[in-house]
């Protein structure tokens, strides 16, 4: 992992491959990990930046003070760019990640070449309707120590209320080595995700909408269709709609993380889009 720092932060990336950048946002509690089954192959044709953003199973806690508002996320992910030189690049989201791509790219869409998505939020759904209590929840006194607790409880990861409706090919073990660790045993990240999570709002979605529909560059929207308690097809193809040049696709036995349940279905797309 190499690591920038962003003002008072310190941004953990990988990068690997050459050519036309592309930096990947992912979801609410998952990290740099949840590309690994896909960047060896487009890192072959593209130069893949991914960084470990602070959505709550990050390595690196950032400062107390950092901004994690969704406007805060919005800069940090300006920032990086402009730290890195990179005057345009392909933005590749997934889940909360999908949020902040769009509000990035309605505010800065001279930034973004080529925007792709998959399984996400968008329009009146910030957060997901079945998490919809959480804003309020991680501002109750112990509530993450509590959350951490649950994470630690390896069979509780596979449920509906943490991370069963993400993926049908993660295993608990895979969840909580891969994802959940950080979170459970640092509360630093706690801290952090608090914060996240405090911002998730459906007018942030909502006026990035408005804004999008001038955006006229290329939009891939990729979809699970086995996802039907997050973010339902429907709701893929209303996000798709947003934009006047866009393409959906269904990916078959997908949850919301693709590219855990079908990374070569989700690579093939990617490549044949940015062909």
């Amino acid at each position: 992992m190499k690591k920038i720092r962003l003002g008072q932060n310190l941004l953990e990336y990988q990068e690997k491959g050459q050519g036309q950048p592309i930096i990947f946002i992912h979801g609410a509690f998952s990290n740099q990990h949840t590309w690994r089954k896909i960047i060896p192959e487009l890192s072959k044709h593209y130069r893949c930046i991914v960084p470990n953003w602070p959505f709550g199973a990050h390595k690196q806690p950032f400062s107390p003070q950092a901004d994690l508002t969704p406007e805060g996320i919005t800069s940090l992910i300006y920032e990086f760019m402009e730290a890195l030189g990179l005057e345009q690049v392909t933005l590749i989201a997934n889940d909360t990640g999908g949020a902040y791509a769009q509000i990035f790219t309605s505010k800065y869409p001279e930034k973004v070449d080529q925007l792709i998505l998959s399984n996400c939020e968008g329009l009146e759904i910030f957060p997901p309707k079945k998490f919809s209590s959480l804003p309020k929840m991680v501002q109750l006194p112990g509530y993450t120590r509590l959350m951490a607790q649950v994470f630690k409880r390896k069979s509780l990861l596979k449920i509906p209320t943490t991370f069963g409706l993400l993926s049908n090919s993660l295993n608990k073990e895979d969840l909580f080595d891969l994802y959940a660790r950080n979170f459970s045993c640092n509360q630093a990240i706690r801290r952090d995700f608090k914060r996240f999570a405090i911002g998730w709002h459906p007018k942030y979605t909502q006026e990035a909408a408005v804004k999008l529909k001038d955006f006229k560059k290329p939009v891939l929207v990729m979809w699970g269709n086995e996802d039907t308690k997050l973010f339902p097809v429907k709701l893929g193809k209303r996000i798709a709609n947003i934009f006047p040049n866009a393409r959906f696709v269904e990916i078959p036995q997908a949850m919301t993380y693709i590219q855990e349940d079908q990374p070569m279905a989700m690579v093939q797309e990617i490549k044949g889009f940015l062909a």
